[in-house]
């Protein structure tokens, strides 16, 4: 399998392209604190990939009346915007070299993330990796998150591609079924938590850092 296989190739965003997952963790794991509870980083592994009000049930289901809803959802919308305005956004090994190399091989691309247009347009733009997407799918622009296929069926439409012929790069359990259920072919590489074996049976490869997926995938 070559990435000169596929008519167009689209990329998640947190945990894949930028290494956010871990800010995010600490977000949660200050809002809890605040909130009189604790989230352990094993834990927050479940809500990887997953939006917003899908994490919050996730945890609402876990811990209970433990925690104050909806106090505890607006602690951690401030302790995310203090943290992303506070720590800097690293971009994942290998992420450039793949992009050039898509680029380098004409093939479309898109983004497609959970995360919301606003917060989705802002971190791309602090990077710079902004100048190198022209179309991204969002998390509120879907009628579903994933794990349903939702945000893929929109960027291959979007794309003018069928998704048998495209290739998505995913981070998360979630993404990785979002993109498979749309009939995509998905190269994962794990980022805040290893995936299930159900998970690896549904990859079609995982690689440990997009450095490595480049070496074994580029022409």
């Amino acid at each position: 399998m070559k990435l000169s296989d596929f008519a167009a190739v689209i990329f998640d965003m947190d945990g894949l392209l930028l290494d956010t997952e871990a800010i995010y963790c600490r977000s949660w794991q200050r809002a809890a604190a605040d909130c009189g509870f604790s989230i352990a980083p094993t834990f927050y592994g479940q809500l990887v990939g997953r939006s917003r009000a899908d994490a919050l049930q996730i945890v609402l289901d876990h811990f209970g009346e433990a925690v104050p809803m909806p106090a505890f959802h607006e602690r951690v919308l401030h302790y995310e915007s203090v943290c992303f305005a506070e720590e800097p956004i690293p971009v994942k090994p290998g992420v450039w070299e793949t992009l050039d190399k898509v680029d380098e091989l004409r093939l479309p691309k898109a983004l497609a993330t959970s995360t919301h247009r606003p917060a989705a347009t802002e971190r791309l733009a602090r990077v710079g990796l902004d100048r190198r997407f022209r179309l991204t799918v969002t998390g509120d622009e879907a009628a579903r998150p994933k794990p349903s296929p939702d945000i893929y069926l929109a960027a291959c439409a979007r794309l003018g591609v069928a998704p048998e012929r495209a290739l998505a790069f995913e981070d998360s359990d979630p993404g990785v079924c979002a993109a498979h259920a749309a009939g995509l072919t998905v190269i994962m590489v794990p980022d805040f938590k290893a995936p299930s074996p159900d998970v690896r049976q549904r990859a079609a490869r995982i690689f440990s850092s997009l450095t490595e997926a480049l070496e074994q995938l580029a022409p």
